[in-house]
């Protein structure tokens, strides 16, 4: 017979392999939940990596960010619905000038789902220092809001930047329309509207800028063509494109060929800077689009990296203090340079 005080030792043995178990039976309860729910919605797997990318940089994200000496920054300015639905924008600008100077409009990424105008606050900080007024905007993110709202809202900002820009030192006749990952996407679409009468009518958007006024497009690691951007294999492009179409099986969206700008672009449409790192998924399809452009005659200068030993990722070019990233700018800003009016 065991003794009372060995009972006592299995009972407490007993319990303590009770406590160890509920937590992790309760973790795998709730993966399971939540596996589930995400074959059902992609809010909950667009809501996880928004609260894993916000404790990520919470050591980073500053309102106060050092602005360089000589740049002027004016931010969250409403440029449509008073502001509402992430309709606003920041402009940075050579605060000493005497001339009207080219804009840069930049739209940034993030899978359609992510992503703020403050993001790319260092690259149009280092955009100004070359001379050029730079708009960054915002735009409503998926799931929340879906196509077509954010290349409307990009179309609106750009009314704004007609029609304000030169108290911040801007040219409203030399514009450049640039964007990164998703927001490349948003920015290649949009100035296909400006350029392709058809495809204006289509999306029933009126252009707010002549394409003689759009002097080119800056086209950094983006999706182009909707209907193959699943083989790239980019990390949660389905989820992003479910978010973004409304629909899970996003090739079945009836207007994925009216995103696809590699379907929409014409003999009209802006010169155009395309780059991408030769380790980013998406690269095939700057190549495809490049391609395409160049079949129709349009300017086009690429940077692909394709015989460099250094692999380069998605959104390379943010990294300024990489050779390669100093390579891209300079080369935007020497393509800007040659196309500005």
């Amino acid at each position: 017979m065991q003794s009372k005080l060995e009972t006592k030792r299995e009972r407490t043995k007993g319990f303590k392999r009770k406590r160890y178990w509920i937590p992790i039976v309760l973790l795998i309860l709730i993966t399971g939940s939540v596996g589930i729910g995400a074959q059902f919605t992609p809010k909950i797997t667009v809501f996880l990596l928004k609260s894993f990318i916000e404790i990520a940089n919470q050591d980073t994200n500053s309102k106060e960010r050092m602005i360089s000496e000589g740049i002027t920054r004016v931010v969250d300015l409403p440029y449509a619905d008073e502001g509402r639905n992430d309709s606003t924008l920041d402009i940075y600008y050579p605060s000493a000038t005497s001339q009207p100077l080219p804009v840069v409009v930049w739209v940034h990424g993030g899978g359609w789902v992510l992503g703020d105008k403050e993001d790319i606050a260092d690259y149009a900080v280092q955009l100004a220092k070359q001379g050029y007024v730079v708009v960054s905007m915002n735009y409503a993110l998926a799931p929340d809001t879906t196509y077509p709202t954010p290349v409307i809202q990009t179309n609106q900002a750009l009314t704004y930047v007609k029609n304000h820009v030169s108290e911040y030192r801007g040219d409203p006749e030399n514009i450049f329309l640039a964007g990164n990952s998703a927001g490349a996407q948003i920015a290649s679409q949009t100035a296909a509207v400006v350029t392709n009468a058809s495809l204006a009518k289509l999306m029933n958007i009126t252009s707010s800028v002549q394409s003689e006024e759009l002097r080119g497009v800056l086209l950094f690691c983006g999706p182009y063509n909707l209907s193959t951007v699943a083989e790239t294999g980019f990390p949660l492009i389905r989820t992003f494109l479910w978010s973004y179409t409304g629909i899970k099986t996003f090739e079945d969206y009836p207007r994925l060929n009216e995103m696809s700008t590699v379907l929409q672009v014409t003999a009209e449409y802006p010169p155009a800077f395309i780059t991408s790192g030769n380790d980013d998924p998406l690269t095939s399809q700057s190549v495809e689009l490049a391609q395409v452009l160049k079949r129709l005659d349009v300017d086009t200068e690429t940077l692909f990296f394709s015989n460099s030993s250094e692999k380069l990722g998605h959104d390379y070019q943010f990294d300024l203090k990489s050779e390669a990233g100093q390579q891209a700018i300079h080369s935007a800003v020497r393509f800007m340079q040659q196309y500005s009016r």
